[in-house]
Order: structure tokens, then C-alpha cells, then sequence
């Protein structure tokens, strides 16, 4: 038998295990699962351009899942965007999710399995056409500025 102890490098301290009904598991996690954060609206009515997650001064949003549930509505639409600058005068903007709500109720799940991160400063706002029911829910992380990109940047890098 080999008794293995994974430690720390920084803190020293032993890796942790769970007791469980089929024995003892390693604990493991991801950045998102642990400093994640969550916001949700509802709305039954038109919404114009409204923020649903600011960073923290000139840091990012990183989204983990979004969540999207809405009754059917001709000519409807939920529109997802980062954006940075003043609402109607954006300087730059990247819908993430653009959807029109037709002949059909939206259900929408996704967990975003890559990095889904806005750049510097840069808001997620949410936009709804058309007066119908529905909730939105996304899980997100706030990065510091350090950990973030500015928009010319991250643009290049992702081809934009």
C-alpha cells in the first residue's frame, strides 16, 4: 500500500476528502464554482438596455450559465450583450445571446464550457422586445483588473 498526501505549496495544508456512502473522494473545485456569483430578473413587459452584471471598476465579467425561460411572442426578442460606454452611445459591444421570440416558448441552457469573458469595464446588459413573460439567471465570476483584457485586445485575440 502507498500512503500519498497531496499538499498546498502555499498554505502547507493537506488536500481535502470527503467521506462519502462509497468511501473517501478527493475535493475538487473550479474558481467559478467557488468565487462564482448569480443574478436573475423577471420581466412581463418591454425592458430597454439595463445593466444585469457590472464589473467592478475596470475589471470583467467571466459568465459560467445563463438560463433563459419566456412565453411565445410574434416579434419578440432577448437580446445579451457586453457593452462598455454610456446606453445608446456604446463604445464597443458583443451580443452573447441574440434570440427572437416567435412561435414558441425559449428555454435556453447553456454552460459555457470555454471562457466567455467581457473586457475591461465593460457592463452585461440585457434587452427585451415585446410584452410577454420571462426570467433570465446567469452565473458569472468578477475578474480584477489585472485579469482582464481591454476590448482592442481581446478582439484581436478572439478574431473579432
Amino acid at each position: 500500500m502507498v500512503r500519498l498526501v497531496l499538499v498546498d505549496a502555499i498554505t502547507k495544508r493537506a488536500a481535502v476528502f470527503f467521506s462519502t456512502a462509497f468511501g473517501k473522494v478527493l475535493g475538487t473545485t473550479t474558481y467559478q464554482k467557488q468565487y462564482g456569483l448569480w443574478q436573475s430578473v423577471s420581466w412581463a413587459a418591454a425592458v430597454g438596455e439595463t445593466a444585469l452584471v457590472s464589473p467592478d471598476g475596470d475589471g470583467s465579467i467571466e459568465i459560467s450559465d445563463v438560463l433563459i425561460t419566456a412565453e411565445k411572442k410574434a416579434g419578440g426578442s432577448i437580446v445579451i450583450r457586453f457593452a462598455d460606454g454610456v446606453v445608446g452611445a456604446f463604445v464597443n459591444t458583443k451580443d452573447v445571446i441574440n434570440t427572437t421570440v416567435a412561435d414558441g416558448v425559449v428555454n435556453v441552457a447553456s454552460n459555457f464550457g470555454g471562457k466567455v469573458q467581457g473586457w475591461q469595464s465593460a457592463i452585461l446588459y440585457y434587452t427585451i422586445v415585446g410584452t410577454y413573460k420571462g426570467s433570465i439567471l446567469i452565473t458569472f465570476v468578477k475578474h480584477n483588473k489585472k485579469n482582464s483584457m481591454t476590448y482592442n485586445k481581446i478582439a484581436k485575440e478572439s478574431g473579432w
